[in-house]
């Protein structure tokens, strides 16, 4: 039986596996951040850390976006997520990722995101910034 486990989750992630796309994404703006993502067709979970803190003022942030507009040379997403520590609470981001090569691998992103939603009070950030896919490039962003 516990082959049959180990079996049955080997398969399951390496289906996963085949169809996810890892990406590493900068966000430039006052509060900047950086960002590690899957994108699994349409839907794409975010975490993220913001930068140039103290380690103590570290806020994670995860969000899970969903692509509304998927084209092979961008996409323009919203999506809904969480934040701890400075400013924690609701996250609301909605932006676009451009990618201008043929490879897809690099693309140039912009987001407005609505952060802290809760009792201490509500940020409007910008950011802009580059993104930056491994793996399956030549495929584009639908996969």
């Amino acid at each position: 039986m516990k082959k049959l486990y180990y079996t049955l989750f080997f398969v399951g992630f390496t289906n996963v596996a085949a169809h996810a796309q890892f990406n590493v994404a900068y966000h430039q703006s006052n509060l900047p951040f950086v960002a590690a993502s899957y994108d699994f067709g349409r839907f794409h979970p975010d975490f993220r850390v913001n930068v140039d803190a103290f380690t103590s003022d570290l806020s994670p942030e995860l969000t899970l976006n969903y692509k509304f507009v998927n084209k092979e040379d961008y996409y323009v997403y919203a999506g809904i997520g969480g934040r701890t520590n400075a400013l924690a609470g609701g996250v609301v981001p909605v932006g676009a990722v451009v990618f201008p090569f043929a490879k897809k691998r690099l693309g140039f992103h912009s987001e407005l995101a609505v952060i802290g939603i809760g009792e201490n009070g509500t940020v409007l950030r910008g950011s802009w910034g580059i993104k930056f896919r491994f793996g399956r490039s030549e495929e584009g962003p639908g996969l």
